[in-house]
């Protein structure tokens, strides 16, 4: 075994025991990858930063639940979740491309803007603000507000709270981590929020 193999192995081994330094740790190993498949797969930057987390969270909870039957091939495990997500993310923005691009529907769009969509976009966000009131950490609720819902410049949220830009992606990992698990408990879907607000 790889000395890089037997790190993988030992770092899939402590997230699976609970190490929360281990969870920090496969951020930091493993986003930048993930960021550049994801980027390659659907050509999207912004995307590959939303899909990056996703995947980092769907190993998380894989890691926590049940060990891998390879932990040394850990680093295949992230790049085939990262794969499979960013292609199913594409074939979902390919389908909505065709489903949309009918006649009937061309001349709707040209009549008027889509209000039911920013109903739908509206009250989304106002559950989503409702369910962040319910996370222990004032700084969870801060910065999922200010980056999500606010839409500030990571740049800029750095700069005010004296953080690196690293810290802030750790930050922002957790406190959406905590987040997902909140809806988690109340039975929300991801999809029925995050789709419209989160991601």
């Amino acid at each position: 075994m790889s000395e890089m193999s037997a790190a993988d192995a030992d770092l899939a081994h402590r997230v699976h025991s609970g190490d929360t330094r281990a969870e920090a740790e496969l951020f930091t190993r493993f986003r930048g990858g993930i960021h550049q498949i994801v980027r390659r797969v659907t050509g999207s930057y912004a995307l590959a930063d939303e899909l990056t987390q996703d995947t980092l969270i769907v190993t998380l909870r894989r890691l926590r639940s049940e060990p891998l039957a390879e932990p040394a091939k850990l680093a295949a495990f992230v790049a085939q979740t990262a794969r499979n997500l960013a292609i199913a993310e594409r074939r979902k923005a390919l389908r909505r491309r065709t489903e949309s691009g009918t006649d009937e529907i061309e001349e709707v769009a040209d009549m008027a803007p889509d209000q039911a969509d920013s109903v739908e976009a509206d009250s989304a966000a106002t559950a989503v603000r409702s369910l962040l009131k319910e996370l222990r950490s004032e700084r969870d609720r801060r910065i999922l507000v200010r980056h999500y819902l606010d839409g500030d410049d990571k740049a800029e949220i750095c700069r005010e709270w004296g953080i690196t830009e690293s810290v802030f992606h750790v930050i922002l990992f957790r406190a959406r981590k905590r987040f997902l698990e909140l809806l988690d408990k109340r039975g929300i879907s991801r999809i029925d929020l995050f789709s419209f607000v989160l991601i």
